[in-house]
């Protein structure tokens, strides 16, 4: 990596701060060639950050920055926004079409990311006649005013820091492309956006997560862009890198792991890679369960030169084109690739990281101690039931290495990776009986080791992805299983326990166990049972624990379950080493 020199004392102070990435870029990318930026930071860090809100608010945002800080922003750009119409939902309605029916395939990808928008691209007229283009390439520019034309204004002029440093490299990313790919998509009618999110790997000083593997390497990329709605991942870029072929390396690390769970069907996610003053686009195809190394899908840029810089931009807004048709192929029920999931409970924290480098996720739990107490749970004993269940089918496995309590936060890689219950509707008995036979076998699991559960709700149901009639299904979330008949702390009580009935004498048994996997799924089984046999069944589970007789072991040698026999037996998920 460059010497980090080039960067001006406040830049450092700046990236210190408790600001969102963006902030920080944004207000770079303004501050750089100030003379009296400095200023700015004086104060403690409270203030510093205070004041760069105020700056960002005055600028009115990543476009309006430009605006507010005459040349430091971009030449002119204050003369551009100073009068005229706001013509950008009309001029971004315009770069986006023609529509994309489908996304190009992977082998069009070049031609299409090289080809100019159909559309003029709106510029202020100061910034037009600011930079050097060829007579052919300035037709693709029109000079406008408005939010559009100041964003790009600003990615084509805006001053770029000196030097090679990873601070130089994220900050020109963020001024050329990404703050760009965030202002046309709010440029457009609501009803066309996608609703653009970026997220930045700032290493969280209040997650429980080590976005590390153990073997040092980083689970999550440098940057990714989201939907808003829906958070599924629809293009990821590294930017940290000491040149660009480290930089292409950590995004085929980082996304190794490709599964339907993630991307559905699409045949490739879109990616770029920064190091130094080069920019270049990728794409990561899917091949067999892993993912392809990053194929290049347009030229290098150098945003130091002019008309790199601005073949550059017009290859941002197309691949804005594509993350729309992107979008628009992926299925409502996709993870959260790559993503921190948090939770909190009786004064502790849950978090979940889906994760891409391998197909996987973490989980971590902290403070341990608070947890453990709570739901009286054991580390040691729950090491144990890890180890005793790991040949067997229908529950969630920890990764080699197992469950790791690291002082308060306790955290396992776990898989298989399953589609969650609330997108695998039931339409028929043969899917209850798929449910009922792969829960039954995890049940059957933890009871032979000794366990129980405990927390049986639909929440912690999943299944493999697929069709309706392939789907296999196994229990999540061992973490409060606890050895069987004993009594539960007294704050202890998951929703569906049922006072009166789920406790045998005040104790947790395995027939408790089997009467609450009868509530859970009662709801959601009840409707598309329709042969005596399988409402016998169902009716069977939900033997209140006093008088129940039979054990899951018992249960799963039901005729209506068809099971073959749990040493042969493929019905159920979660297979020992199924990803």
């Amino acid at each position: 990596m460059a010497d980090d020199s080039c960067i001006p004392e406040w830049a450092t102070k700046l990236f210190s701060l408790d600001l969102s990435d963006e902030e920080k870029g944004q207000t770079a990318a303004i501050l750089v060639g100030m003379p009296n930026a400095a200023v700015l930071f004086l104060g403690n860090a409270t203030s510093s950050a205070s004041a760069v809100r105020k700056l960002l608010q005055q600028a009115g945002g990543a476009g309006g920055g430009a605006a507010a800080t005459g040349a430091a922003a971009g030449p002119g750009a204050g003369r551009a926004a100073a009068g005229g119409t706001d013509n950008s939902e009309e001029y971004a309605e315009q770069l986006v079409q023609p529509a994309l029916g489908s996304p190009p395939h992977l082998g069009d990808l070049q031609r299409f990311i090289s080809e100019p928008p159909a559309a003029q691209i709106p510029i202020t007229a100061d910034a037009l006649d600011a930079v050097i283009l060829t007579p052919a390439r300035r037709l693709r520019f029109v000079a406008a005013s408005g939010q559009l034309a100041r964003a790009v204004g600003y990615s084509m002029t805006a001053p770029l820091p000196p030097g090679s440093s990873e601070a130089c490299t994220v900050i020109m990313a963020h001024v050329v492309v990404v703050s760009l790919l965030l202002e046309l998509d709010k440029a457009l009618p609501t009803d066309l956006r996608i609703g653009l999110v970026m997220e930045r790997d700032q290493q969280d000083s209040s997650s429980l997560m080590t976005l590390k593997s153990r073997g040092g390497s980083s689970l999550r990329p440098d940057g990714v862009l989201r939907g808003k709605s829906d958070r599924r991942l629809l293009a990821r870029w590294e930017d940290k890198a000491a040149s660009m072929e480290q930089a292409v390396e950590d995004l085929r690390k980082t996304t190794a792991a490709w599964t339907p769970l993630y991307y559905g069907d699409i045949e490739y996610l879109p990616c770029f890679a920064a190091a130094g003053s080069n920019l270049q686009f990728y794409a990561i195809s899917r091949a067999s369960g892993m993912a392809a190394a990053p194929r290049a899908i347009g030229p290098r840029y150098d945003l130091t030169n002019a008309a790199d810089r601005a073949r550059a931009v017009m290859a941002t807004i197309k691949f804005y084109q594509l993350l729309r048709a992107q979008q628009a192929r992926y299925p409502a029920d996709v993870l959260p690739a790559g993503a921190v999931m948090r939770t909190h409970g009786h004064d502790f924290t849950r978090e979940l990281l889906f994760r891409t480098d391998v197909l996987a996720v973490r989980k971590c739990v902290s403070p341990w101690c608070t947890f453990a107490s709570w739901c009286g749970v054991d580390f040691t004993r729950l090491q144990e039931l890890y180890r005793a269940t790991a040949q067997r089918q229908g529950l969630v496995h920890a990764m080699k290495g197992g469950p790791i309590l690291d002082g308060s936060v306790y955290s396992v890689d776990i898989i298989p990776v399953g589609l969650p219950s609330s997108s695998a509707l039931l339409v028929t008995e043969d899917d209850a009986r798929q449910l009922l036979h792969g829960l039954l076998h995890g049940l059957a699991a933890i009871h032979e080791a000794g366990f129980v559960h405990r927390d049986l709700r639909w929440d912690n149901f999943a299944c493999s992805p697929g069709s309706p009639s392939s789907r296999r299904w196994f229990l999540l979330d061992l973490e409060t299983c606890a050895p069987a008949d004993q009594p539960p702390p007294p704050a202890f009580e998951p929703v569906g326990w049922q006072s009166g009935t789920t406790l045998v004498d005040g104790c947790y048994t395995r027939a408790s166990d089997l009467f609450q996997l009868g509530l859970a799924v009662q709801p959601h089984c009840e409707q598309v049972l329709v042969s005596a046999e399988g409402r016998a069944f169902l009716e069977a589970i939900l033997t209140p624990p006093a008088m129940q007789e039979r054990s899951a072991e018992q249960l799963l040698a039901h005729e209506w379950l068809r099971c073959e026999g749990a040493s042969i037996c493929r019905a159920a998920g979660a297979r020992p080493g199924e990803r």
